[in-house]
Order: C-alpha cells, then sequence, then structure tokens
C-alpha cells in the first residue's frame, strides 16, 4: 500500500548530506536509464552542479514521493544490516583449506514457470533444455523431461525454478539438491562445479553465502573478491552464527579474516549477532568508515579488542614445515538450511572501498545502497528511510538511500537491509542496524503520473491519497518483479 507524499514530510531531508548518495544515484543510472522514462531524468542529473543545493532540488524537481504502508495502514518495519565479509583461503586445496566456495554447478538448470500457461501450472509440462535454461516442448521424444509442478510452491516473488535432470526411461526433472544433499553428495566431487578457493572455515563460508558476497584473502596478500551468482532454489533458513575473536595471523588493509561459531555450540565468550543477509551480521574489531553515521555507529558498538597471539604476518607461508592441522567436518546443524548459494569472481577492476555489485548489478555503496523486495521497491529507484537511533549511538538514521539489492530475507512492503560496506568495521554497524523504521519511494515524475491514473487505485483512504497496486509489481519492469500472464 501507498500514500501520495512530499519531500516535506520526509523526517530529516534538509539535513541529510545527497552529495553523499549521489554516487550510488548515478550508479543506478546506468542500469535504469536504457529505459525510456529514465534516459531523459539520468541525462539531465549528469549537468547537475556538485552542490548538496543543487542536487536536493533535482531529486525535489524530478521525482513523487509515496509512503510505503503495511497492508494494514500502519507505518513501520523492519531495518537491519548486512556487509562484506573477509575470509582466509587459497587456490589448490591442502592442510586445512578443504571447503570449496563453488562457482554455478553445470548440471543446475532453470525455468521461469511465469511462462507456463497458467491452464499448465498444476500439472505435468514437458520440457527441454536450451543451454542452462529449460523451456516447454511439445513434443514427448528423446531429449525431453516430465516436469511436474504439483510438486513445487509457485512463489511469484521468484518465479525461477532450479532444477536438476535425471536420465533413464522416464526422464523427468527433479528440484536441485539442497545443502544436505549436496553435503552427502560430497562437494565438490558430487556435483560438477568450478573451485573458486578452498576455505578453512566452514561457518565463515556460511556467512558469506548468506551475505551474498565476500573477499578472500590469498597467501600472497592478493584478494579474491566474489559475489553471488546462484543459488538451489530452496528457502532460505539462516542460522545463527556469531563472531569470537580470533589470532592475528595475516590480513590485508588492516583486515583480518573472523572465525565463526554456530550459537550455543561454543562456551568461549563470543560478540554474538546473526550472519544473514538482511539479518544482524557478525560483529568484530572496529575499522575505519568513511560514512559519518558510520562513525557515529561505531562508537556505540565498539567493544575493547582481542589481544593478538602473534604479531601480523605479510603472508601465510605457500608452504609449511610441519603439515597444517586437518580442518574438522562441517556442522551438520548447517544442513537444517537447505538453501545453498554459488559464487563467481567479481571482475577485480573496482577500487577496494567500492562495495561488490548488487542485484542490480551495480557496486553497492556502504550507507546508500539497500536491499529491498521488489515487487514494492523496484530496484534502482530512490529511497528515504527514517529509524531511531541504534543501541548506543545518537543518530536518527535519516537518509537518502537506493534500492540496488535483493535478499533472502528481505520479503514485504516495510523491509530493508542497509548495505554497510566491507569488513569487521562494516559488521559492527550492521550489528547495531536492528530496529523498526518509515519508507518512501521516489518514482519519476512522469512515471508516478502514469500509474496513479491507470494501475493504481484508490482504497480505504476518505481523502484518496492512499493507492494500492491492483498487480504484482508496482513497477513492472520485466527484470526484476513482472506481472504474471495469463
Amino acid at each position: 500500500m501507498f500514500k501520495l507524499s512530499g519531500f516535506d514530510e520526509l523526517p530529516g531531508w534538509q539535513q541529510d548530506d545527497i552529495r553523499a548518495g549521489w554516487g550510488a544515484f548515478r550508479n543506478s543510472c546506468g542500469a535504469l536509464q536504457k529505459r525510456a522514462v529514465w534516459r531523459e531524468l539520468c541525462t539531465a542529473s549528469a549537468a547537475v552542479p556538485p552542490t548538496e543545493k543543487a542536487m536536493r532540488a533535482f531529486f525535489e524537481a524530478h521525482f513523487t514521493v509515496l509512503r510505503i504502508l503495511n497492508t494494514d495502514a500502519t507505518p513501520e518495519g523492519e531495518v537491519t544490516g548486512y556487509f562484506e565479509p573477509l575470509l582466509e583461503g587459497q587456490v589448490t586445496r591442502g592442510g586445512e583449506y578443504v571447503y570449496p566456495v563453488l562457482g554455478v554447478p553445470r548440471g543446475l538448470y532453470s525455468l521461469d514457470w511465469g511462462r507456463v500457461p497458467a491452464a499448465q501450472r498444476g500439472g505435468v509440462v514437458r520440457v527441454r533444455p536450451q543451454g542452462d535454461r529449460l523451456v516447454l516442448t511439445t513434443g514427448s521424444g528423446p531429449g525431453t523431461y516430465a516436469l511436474d509442478l504439483r510438486r513445487f510452491v509457485l512463489d511469484d516473488r521468484d518465479r525461477k525454478l532450479r532444477l536438476r535432470l535425471v536420465e533413464g526411461p522416464q526422464a523427468r526433472v527433479e528440484p536441485y539438491y539442497t545443502r544436505a544433499e549436496l553435503d552427502a553428495l560430497g562437494l565438490p566431487g558430487g556435483v560438477d562445479a568450478p573451485v573458486l578457493a578452498w576455505v578453512n572455515d566452514p561457518l565463515a563460508l556460511y556467512a558469506m553465502q548468506v551475505q551474498g558476497s565476500g573477499r578472500i584473502l590469498m597467501p600472497d596478500t592478493s584478494v579474491l573478491r566474489v559475489q553471488y551468482a546462484e543459488q538451489n532454489g530452496h528457502p532460505f533458513r539462516p542460522l545463527r552464527v556469531v563472531a569470537k575473536a580470533r589470532p592475528v595471523t595475516r590480513g590485508a588493509a588492516g583486515e583480518t579474516p573472523e572465525t565463526f561459531v554456530i550459537e550455543g555450540d561454543d562456551e568461549a565468550p563470543v560478540d554474538g549477532a546473526v550472519v544473514t543477509r538482511g539479518g544482524r551480521p557478525a560483529a568484530s574489531a572496529p575499522a575505519p568508515a568513511a560514512d559519518p553515521l558510520v562513525d557515529e555507529l561505531l562508537k556505540g558498538a565498539r567493544k575493547p579488542a582481542a589481544k593478538p597471539a602473534a604479531p601480523a604476518t605479510a603472508a601465510r607461508p605457500q608452504a609449511a614445515a610441519v603439515e597444517p592441522r586437518r580442518a574438522p567436518p562441517a556442522p551438520a546443524r548447517l544442513n537444517t538450511d537447505p538453501s545453498y548459494v554459488f559464487f563467481k569472481v567479481s571482475a577485480d577492476r573496482r577500487p577496494a572501498s567500492e562495495g561488490p555489485p548488487g542485484a542490480l548489478g551495480v557496486p553497492l555503496t556502504a550507507g546508500r545502497s539497500v536491499a529491498v523486495d521488489p515487487r514494492v521497491t523496484p530496484l534502482g529507484y530512490p529511497m528515504y528511510l527514517s529509524a531511531p537511533p541504534p543501541a548506543g549511538s545518537r543518530v536518527q538514521v535519516q537518509r537518502l538511500v537506493f534500492a540496488q539489492d535483493t535478499g533472502g530475507a528481505i520479503r514485504g512492503a516495510l523491509r530493508g537491509g542497509y548495505f554497510w560496506g566491507f569488513g569487521a568495521g562494516a559488521g559492527q554497524v550492521g550489528r547495531c542496524t536492528r530496529h523498526r523504521g518509515q519508507m518512501w519511494v521516489m518514482l519519476p515524475n512522469a512515471e508516478a503520473a502514469r500509474l496513479s491514473s491507470s494501475r493504481l487505485v484508490t482504497r480505504g483512504a476518505s481523502t484518496g491519497d492512499t493507492v494500492q497496486s491492483d498487480g504484482q509489481c508496482l513497477v513492472d519492469d520485466g527484470e526484476f518483479c513482472s506481472e504474471l500472464p495469463e
């Protein structure tokens, strides 16, 4: 549900430093300017003077504000945070480095069930492979497979089914393997998937899967950046894992890889926080932050750092005189989360301060990019968030942000996740970011006018200023959210 609003109703709008979010806006333009409604707007933004006054005036002149409400018309929802963790790894398997960071398996296929005619969605259809996708076919000969759609929950939030082929006399399609099934098959040998790196901590790998991206510190101190590539198609049910202090063995840009445990499995003192994209990420020693709000939040989040067991070294030796201890098996409790994330290597042409690409395909900006449900907030669009100060801070979270990512836990109208950047300092901030907040979305004026006259209907308010979409998406962009065909 949406309520027509105005910039004068945004708490703190005049105080927010719009310049801090301008780079994130220009990143959004890089993805959105191919659409007609955005092309002229993005072209005009390139000529805006680099002053706070001019940038604020640009938004006020070109955008219409809609307040986002719950279906019961209440104005608050949950705001959380996520970050980009640092792991420790190497290219080859050996010693304690036995946990593979997997790329997309070659036997993982997808099908957009929204393309299946409505009359066939409750039965068995025939499909055939086309690259890594499955497409409908009318034939039943060799090379075709039976797909029973009654076995699947057809969720309009993610219409892509992740599947595998089963050969034999009755060739068929099955759901892709769960985490437990992948574990039973043995990784990576059980599936035909590339290994991007080997890491030494299964819980750190799990944390990176939940966050959706990460950096892996290699023996020569180079850093491999990886990002979300695909998922196995099963529900996301994250465990609560916590970060604890660990000896410093090597570091990059002042950061040290963290050690994680499942809550309740370790009696040692831990600095606990849920590690989940859209939840509360792990906390560790703080790192310098460029965003003033991050700095302020860290003041309340900092705890005394654990003393390192030994001085940091420039790099871990490529070979040791004594074989390192073998890594224990991954905790079986991880298999209670059936979801499994596969990665791809990020192009390493970006500065270290730049975030990983989000779902929109543009780099995330710490403190200015948020994860949203694209059915409610179209990806790339400006938003405004207002929330009370997190624990230990005096700063209201009132700022212009941009919907540039999604997440398995980000579902519903008033649900958002801040991206706070890289490493332990970002993890500290994310631990503090868990509160109730209010949200607004900004639409280009031409688009807002068109939606108000065609696809938005007045419901429940005598003043006529409350609107609700009559479809699945506020904006049907054809890519991240599109209406179901009949």
